[in-house]
């Protein structure tokens, strides 16, 4: 029987790549949420706007996820005031306003990931990247 954390890091990374596939959309090259430039696919992390550290219950939640070059992501720490005007003109003014609030929401009640809702998401997020394979 795997662990809580092995279920969560297998959860992300089922997660994750379905981010990057999600916003490569088949291209070769993509556009980095942060800095705006267009970057090869191997450059690509699906960098979060909460990050996990911060906000737990946001690790998979999809307006919090999206394509980041790894320098932006790793380097300057999400590049995240640049990262914040992309993303509402990504997900627009309302969805962004969603997020803060489901952020707000996780700092005040927390949130414990059960087994049995990490296998689904890992499930659910592995069987999202196999459709976007086969596109």
């Amino acid at each position: 029987m795997k662990s809580l954390p092995t279920l969560l890091q297998e959860a992300q990374v089922a997660f994750n790549e379905f981010i990057r596939k999600r916003d490569a959309g088949g291209a070769s090259h993509f556009k980095c949420i942060s800095c705006g430039e267009i970057k090869p696919i191997e450059y690509m992390d699906a960098g979060h706007y909460y990050s996990v550290k911060v906000a737990p219950g946001l690790r998979f939640d999809e307006d919090n996820a999206h394509s980041q070059c790894n320098f932006c992501n790793r380097f300057l720490y999400g590049n995240l005031k640049k990262y914040a005007i992309n993303l509402v003109k990504k997900i627009g003014p309302q969805r962004f306003s969603e997020l803060i609030q489901r952020k707000a929401e996780y700092q005040r009640n927390g949130h414990k990931w059960s087994r049995s809702e990490v296998e689904d998401i890992r499930d659910y997020y592995r069987e999202k990247v196999r459709e976007l394979e086969k596109v």
